[in-house]
């Protein structure tokens, strides 16, 4: 019997599943660099003695680039380097920054734009990564959800369905590119799971040169399978919500047949995580009230995506949030843990069943052949 740990929030959850019923296990095999070797990509980053560096991702690989930075900048004599982060995003980019003397702040929401006025240079630091909406997430479109209420609104309205599109170059994303050409701002996208490449320029243009590498090594193609169990990076934000979570889910759902089963690993340790799932799950939206385009708060295209995947497939979750909220509201299958959803599994396929076992999936992007 192999011995499968998957990630499950804080902890990792062990899957007791014999070789005759693994169909594979797929990861990430993107490759982490040194230092040495990140520090040679952000050689040609332009620093000041009044730089503001604002980290739009709390992740391990931004992380090691805002260290880094800060050291190159001490190193050249500048005073402290501000560094500002989304409030949401503060305890993970704190927490991976642990060894590091750093300061953070809590970026207002309102205030970025204004902020921005009172330094000499500004540089966002984003993770790339696949979005349902865009087809692919970084500094674009963290913006536009975050500071351009507006054009996101007119993004939402963009979308040609109510399915994920993540890896697909989407109308909402061409709507976030017009956007920021009003954006004079550099920005470095990094690529990885703890530490790779790191891409500098405009911000559309690093994002491109971003995308590129993203796509080439970790878009993987398999033939389509009956059922899959699906579990994030070790990455804090990938899996700190629900809503963040729900991210792997749509990274893979294209690789399971229809009426096959999908089992997603969703600790969300942090709760729903704020937006319009809460604000679902509390009653304060009404599913009809989803057809319109009149709004948009964080979130809301999960919503749409589970009501229409659900007719396809069965959504299963392995969660620590109220069973109400997922089965009732969400319309999820629930699990006490991981041999209850195997069971249940082999229930609806056969005991001879070959179950798709699928790691790091807010980092990869699944495509049937």
């Amino acid at each position: 019997m192999p011995e499968i740990w998957l990630r499950y929030g804080t902890t990792d959850v062990v899957l007791d599943i014999k070789y005759e019923n693994l169909l594979t296990q797929i990861s990430s095999n993107m490759q982490s660099l040194s230092d040495e070797e990140i520090k040679l990509t952000l050689s040609n980053v332009a620093l000041t003695d009044n730089t503001l560096l604002v980290a739009l991702s709390g992740s391990k690989s931004v992380a090691t680039v805002v260290r880094l930075l800060a050291e190159s900048a001490s190193v050249k004599g500048f005073k402290d380097t501000t560094v500002d982060v989304l409030p949401d995003l503060y305890e993970a980019l704190r927490n991976n920054l642990i060894d590091s003397s750093v300061l953070l702040n809590r970026l207002e929401y309102k205030s970025l734009w204004e902020r921005i006025k009172k330094f000499e240079s500004t540089i966002f630091l984003c993770r790339t990564g696949y979005d349902p909406l865009f087809g692919f997430s970084g500094t674009p479109t963290i913006l536009l959800r975050n500071f351009m209420p507006e054009p996101m609104l007119d993004a939402f309205t963009a979308r040609n369905d109510d399915l994920p599109h993540g890896g697909v170059r989407t109308q909402p994303l061409k709507i976030a590119y017009s956007a920021m050409e009003k954006v004079s701002v550099r920005s470095i996208e990094v690529v990885a799971n703890s530490a790779g490449i790191a891409s500098y320029g405009g911000i559309t243009e690093a994002f491109e040169d971003a995308i590129a590498h993203l796509t080439s090594g970790t878009q993987i193609e398999l033939e389509k399978c009956k059922s899959a169990i699906i579990s994030p990076s070790s990455e804090i934000e990938g899996q700190s919500t629900l809503t963040a979570t729900l991210n792997s889910l749509w990274n893979s759902y294209p690789i399971v047949k229809e009426n096959g089963s999908i089992i997603l690993l969703a600790e969300s340790l942090n709760g729903i995580g704020p937006g319009a799932i809460k604000m679902f799950v509390e009653g304060r939206l009404k599913l009809e009230e989803l057809q319109g385009n009149s709004f948009y708060a964080n979130g809301l295209e999960h919503l749409l995506y589970m009501n229409e995947l659900r007719q396809k497939y069965d959504l299963g979750i392995l969660s620590t949030l109220p069973e109400y909220f997922l089965k009732t509201k969400l319309g999820f299958k629930t699990y006490k843990n991981m041999a209850e959803a195997l069971e249940k599994l082999f229930t609806k396929h056969g005991k001879s069943h070959k179950v798709l076992v699928v790691s790091d999936a807010d980092i990869n992007l699944l495509k049937p052949k």
